[in-house]
């Protein structure tokens, strides 16, 4: 008779345990502990596929690679640093800020105004309005980057700031740094996929979280522990909102998970951005699972 093992004597035969480092060195480690349960049933993207990444860094990586894949990738050469749009601030990878961005592209919903002062500040784009909203309409898959829930909130106008404004210029009294909760982001997230889908029904939607931790904290406490409630709440919406059936066919890519539990030494200098070969190593496993050299 065979032996019974530790795990089926105890009830937890079919468990999908933690690995220890033997099993993470194994040629299997991805596939069995990072994309099970995520990864697609066949590569979704083939080079006529029009992709655009949101968000600031990762989102600048993924469309990089691509792009010298030979895929066709929108926005692929826009700094973040200069545009309010698609590829955006870092402090500005928030839900409320990416819901604003996909309402006025599908349902012509105004920005908002955001004045500072009694200056109106404008969008910074690489395109026209226009041109920006007809990307994002002709989309065919989505690759949408969370970052943080910390969020600038207008009390006057009663809205979340949808561009980046140093915080040097904007008036205590009116604005005030916010928690993005829970719900909020999980409706959020309801909204901009149901958006998507509405207007582009064949289009794929994937998400990540950003394993870039946060630049800094306005609450007032430790910025580690900051950065850990932000990213543990995201995940956590992410695991819910995925988990929900009417959500069936929205894709999750394990960056987050990757760099901090599978990658050695990913960080630079900084202890904030991943190395050249923690980008290498993440868009090598991308590739394997989400790219077809079809037309």
């Amino acid at each position: 008779m065979r032996k019974l093992s530790v795990l089926e004597k105890h009830g937890f035969n079919g468990l999908n345990r933690w690995p220890g480092n033997t099993q993470l060195e194994s040629a299997e480690a991805v596939s069995d502990y990072f994309m099970h349960g995520y990864a697609p049933p066949e590569p979704l993207i083939t080079k006529n596929t029009k992709i655009t990444a949101f968000g600031s860094c990762f989102a600048g990586n993924v469309s990089r690679y691509l792009l010298k894949k030979g895929y066709q990738v929108n926005a692929h050469s826009w700094d973040h640093n200069q545009s309010d749009l698609i590829r955006i601030d870092e402090i500005m990878v928030h839900t409320p800020a990416l819901l604003a961005q996909f309402e006025w592209a599908f349902n012509n919903k105004p920005l908002g105004s955001v004045f500072i002062g009694s200056a109106e500040e404008k969008a910074q784009t690489y395109h026209s309005m226009e041109a920006c909203k007809q990307i994002i309409k002709e989309t065919d898959f989505f690759i949408i980057t969370l970052g943080l829930t910390e969020a600038w909130y207008d009390k006057e106008s009663e809205q979340y700031l949808w561009k980046f404004v140093p915080n040097r210029r904007l008036d205590p009294t009116r604005f005030e740094s916010r928690f993005v909760s829970f719900s909020e982001n999980l409706e959020n997230l309801r909204r901009i996929y149901n958006l998507i889908k509405s207007n582009v029904p064949c289009a794929k939607v994937l998400f990540t979280l950003s394993p870039i931790p946060l630049l800094g904290s306005y609450h007032g406490k430790s910025v580690v522990a900051a950065n850990t409630a932000s990213k543990a709440t995201l995940r956590a919406v992410l695991h819910e909102f995925l988990s929900q059936k009417e959500h069936a066919d929205a894709l999750y890519f394990p960056s987050y998970e990757l760099v901090n539990d599978y990658i050695e030494s990913p960080w630079k200098e900084d202890n904030r951005h991943i190395t050249p070969d923690t980008v290498e190593t993440i868009m090598s496993i991308f590739d394997e699972y989400y790219l077809s050299a079809n037309e």
